[in-house]
């Protein structure tokens, strides 16, 4: 039982450090936003598989503290999150499409077992603001981990949530629209 629990635990486990369980091929994304908010720039790019990773390493605009571009401190505090909006199994057609474009990509052969597109919703909150960006995401399956597949997600587009700030312009003002 011992071995069997710890094999599962094993099984779970993708790129950086892990701290909650999910299913698995929603683990890179989610420790894509751990790793966010620790600035764990090398946790990050473990999300990613590793010729992905040592592209983006190796290009011209590459910065070792790239999270603090990506995710700003903020002074008045902050929390990021993120949740799977919509997910989809690909076929192995999709699947073989994907290995072709990474060699093309890449210049290296990878064998993907399984593969989903995601549609994940990172959510930024400061103070009394909340900003989102959506991103289209393929997650993939190789040697058992999961890996975000394709280039290094190098910005992210936060963009005012307008409800939110609708909501904070209202108390400011002090206007009621429920009397």
């Amino acid at each position: 039982m011992l071995f069997t629990t710890a094999l599962l635990a094993l099984s779970l486990a993708s790129c950086g450090k892990e701290a909650e369980q999910s299913v698995n091929y929603e683990q890179p994304v989610r420790t894509l936003a751990r790793t966010m908010l620790e600035y764990d720039e090398q946790g990050y790019l473990a999300c990613f598989t590793s010729a992905a990773s040592q592209s983006y390493q190796s290009s011209k605009d590459f910065n070792e503290e790239f999270i603090r571009f990506l995710y700003p401190e903020s002074s008045s505090g902050q929390k990021l999150t993120v949740s799977i909006v919509s997910h989809e199994e690909l076929d192995e057609k999709a699947i073989e499409t994907l290995e072709k474009d990474y060699v093309k990509t890449f210049k290296r052969r990878v064998d993907i077992t399984k593969a989903e597109k995601l549609s994940v919703r990172f959510k930024l909150y400061q103070k009394n603001l909340k900003r989102t960006d959506l991103k289209d995401i393929t997650v993939v399956r190789v040697n058992n981990t999961w890996y975000i597949y394709g280039k290094v997600i190098d910005d992210f587009d936060f963009v005012s949530d307008a409800a939110v700030f609708s909501d904070i312009i209202k108390s400011a003002t002090g206007s009621k629209d429920d009397e």
